[in-house]
């Protein structure tokens, strides 16, 4: 009687266990079809660091007063680039400053 008590207390306590595995719910709500926290937001894509590549420097800008940025130092340039102004480094391509452009 003992041995048959011991056993369906087993088994009680091993079906118990594989049903709540079996009801285990994902608490972590929609996390692993969630955006990447670390992806670029939606925005400015220059940053200073980065190199512009050379097929994508925009356009010269020359007149840099006239649109109220500062001399570039020697050796770089200002570039307009989508709706930026982005100062390069001319021989790198490495992006020294992003200012957006009001127009």
């Amino acid at each position: 009687m003992k041995l048959l008590s011991t056993l369906i207390v087993s088994a009680t306590l091993c079906f118990s266990g594989a049903a709540l595995a079996q009801q285990h719910h994902d608490d972590h709500g929609d996390a692993h079809n969630a955006p990447n926290s670390h992806a670029q937001p939606h925005g400015n894509p220059h940053k200073k660091g980065d190199r512009l590549a050379s097929g994508a420097r925009g356009d010269r800008v020359p007149d840099y007063r006239k649109h109220g940025l500062k001399a570039p130092p020697k050796g770089h340039e200002w570039r307009k680039v989508d709706n930026d102004y982005v100062l390069i480094a001319v021989t790198t391509g490495i992006i020294s400053s992003v200012i957006a452009a009001s127009r």
